[in-house]
């Protein structure tokens, strides 16, 4: 990794051209991938601007890097690049500091960084190269990246072992950028001489999706390259460009190979052909051999038996096949929960009916029997009180007759002509008294057999199955209260017993199902941990691999989603019985279903 510094007064400029088309439109989707200020990158370029504008006498205030990886490291996901971007500032001391961390290439980032902390405090660029260094060293090792070819010249067409150690870090499968190259060299190498298109030709037998770069005014820059399994996670098709695949594939070497040989008029060639001393022959070219498409097949066979060779080790694998493991994790969770909740419901139920077996547990024809009782002895008390209440009703009504009679009494005093003055007030008022009190004993008559009805009405409910005479049913049941007792026990065991003999077969069902979901997730887990373990390219090829295997289910579920969708028309007529034999036999041996029969026909 190769880290190349640059200082100046404003991050928007910087941002500007992270974000721009680049010097050669190079820049390709710029997007944010890390930092420690929020927003877009206008947003982030004013607020690191603004910041810094706080000590104007700041000079150079804004750091920026730009970290480049080389080839053989491939093509990281934005995750591992932002990893790296947080851990290089980090170790070149400005986490306190705001910045903001760009992509708009396949193989390196920006990162813009203000030297004035969030604390006010300035930080300082002082042997910052050496620092950097120091930094992409470490970063390196931890991250197993290739080390830089800078400091680690390699003669051309030999591999370093600083590559060697990154492809064995690997594992046996090569990377993508790896296989392009490999297959567009021998494309190259057959195709030589005879020009662009037997060139792309060869690109599609080989498996190898290209995209010609042409510009608007028709000049050809160049290619790049694909490879039909080679995708991000979100499912878009990685490109990488022919300069990045190889130096030697850049269209300004490319080409001229590819270029067809130019034949000469025959007037040239006799003069080439003459032996003359003054002038030099000029070298015939010569057609390709077919070495070079052997070298292509090679090629595609090796690649093709790396695929296979990932497919069979993702096929012993407890879910080594499964593409998206957040989704299937989160997925068997549920169900385990869903499961396990149901199970202990399930438990919880045989436990109840292991009680009502042993005649712990209080079934439901012991719970109404003791219901039954309840009712009664509360009708029996309720019954009773209805009786004090009519008794007391009944003297209310006693004494409100007796006030009556004082009343008319005393209203006939006071209108007969004997009767005056004094004697008559007497009377009169007697007479108001007494119809005073025989209203009052009325009403309360009248509250006390009120009472007493709902006494009844209660005594009603709680002995439904009774009309009348509570004690004696009451007597009756606690007569016979033992053997009633056993009786509700031993059908609600019998009951029990017959629903111990229903559970069991479903209840063994969840719990089977249960372990099976935590086994899933087990396995989900350690193929979590086994991926997070895999270097990189192990991984983006595995990635690839599971991605094939998806949409090939995918596809399988589609073309027999549709066989059922639309079934065909022509029916296969039935084949009549055997004569004499018709329904008498079981399905299994009657005629048509053994595979013997076909050709033949009935009663032969």
């Amino acid at each position: 990794m190769i880290g190349n510094i640059t200082r100046g007064r404003k991050a928007y400029g910087g941002l500007l051209y992270d974000h721009g088309p680049g010097r050669r439109d190079e820049h390709v989707d710029p997007r944010i991938i890390a930092g420690s200020v929020p927003g877009t990158w206008q947003q982030v370029a004013r607020q690191i601007d603004h910041h810094t504008g706080q000590k104007p006498h700041l000079t150079e205030p804004i750091w920026r890097v730009s970290l480049s990886l080389p080839d053989e490291d491939g093509v990281l996901a934005d995750a591992r690049f932002a990893a790296i971007a947080e851990e290089y500032v980090s170790r070149m001391g400005f986490a306190a500091c705001p910045w903001v961390a760009v992509r708009h290439g396949d193989d390196h980032i920006h990162i813009t960084v203000s030297r004035l902390g969030w604390d006010g405090r300035q930080v300082t660029n002082g042997r910052d190269k050496l620092r950097n260094r120091a930094a992409c060293d470490a970063l390196e090792i931890k991250h197993r990246l290739v080390r830089a070819e800078s400091r680690f010249k390699a003669v051309p067409g030999v591999r370093s072992g600083n590559e060697l150690a990154a492809a064995r870090a690997r594992g046996a499968a090569p990377p993508e950028r790896e296989q392009i190259r490999a297959l567009v060299s021998a494309a190259r190498d057959a195709a030589a001489g005879r020009g662009r298109a037997h060139f792309e030709q060869l690109l599609a037998e080989a498996g190898v999706d290209f995209k010609a770069n042409v510009a608007s005014t028709g000049r050809m820059s160049g290619y790049s390259f694909s490879l039909p399994s080679w995708v991000k996670p979100d499912g878009e098709q990685v490109w990488v460009t022919a300069s990045k695949t190889g130096r030697d594939l850049a269209w300004a070497k490319l080409g001229p190979v590819l270029e067809p040989v130019s034949v000469a008029p025959p007037g040239q060639v006799e003069a080439l052909l003459v032996d003359d001393d003054s002038a030099t022959a000029a070298p015939v070219s010569k057609p390709p051999p077919d070495l070079a498409r052997l070298r292509l097949a090679e090629a595609r066979e090796r690649a093709e038996d790396q695929r296979a060779e990932v497919v069979h080790t993702l096929g012993t694998i407890p879910a080594g096949t499964v593409a998206d493991l957040v989704a299937a994790l989160r997925t068997v969770r549920t169900t385990l929960d869903t499961r396990e909740k149901k199970l202990a419901a399930e438990t919880a139920t045989a436990m109840r009916l292991d009680g009502l077996v042993s005649g712990v547990s209080v079934g439901m024809n012991r719970a109404e029997l003791h219901q039954e009782l309840a009712g009664l002895r509360l009708a029996v008390g309720l019954e009773a009180e209805a009786a004090g209440l009519t008794t007391a009703a009944g003297q209310q009504r006693q004494q409100a007759a007796a006030a009556r009679r004082v009343e008319e009494e005393s209203t006939a005093a006071a209108g007969s002509k004997w009767k005056t003055g004094r004697s008559k007030r007497s009377a009169e008022g007697m007479a108001a008294a007494a119809a005073e009190m025989a209203g009052r004993s009325e009403a309360e008559a009248l509250r006390l057999e009120g009472l007493a009805e709902q006494a009844k009405a209660r005594a009603r409910e709680a002995a439904p199955e009774v009309r009348g005479g509570y004690a004696e049913a009451l007597a009756e049941l606690e007569g016979r209260w033992p053997e009633a007792e056993r009786a509700a026990i031993r059908e609600d065991a019998q009951r029990a017993r017959f629903a111990q003999i229903e559970q069991q077969v479903p209840l063994h069902e969840l719990r089977v199902s249960v372990g099976k979901a935590r086994r899933g997730v087990e396995q989900l887990l350690a193929e979590q941990a086994r991926r997070a373990a895999l270097p990189p390219e192990r991984l983006q090829l595995e990635d690839a691999v599971r991605a094939d295997l998806a949409r090939e289910v995918m596809a399988r579920a589609a073309r027999s989603g549709s066989t059922t969708a639309r079934p065909s028309k022509k029916t296969a007529p039935k084949k009549p019985p055997a004569p004499g034999l018709g329904q008498q036999l079981p399905p299994h041996l009657r005629w048509g279903n053994d595979p013997r029969d076909r050709g033949n026909t009935p009663g032969r």
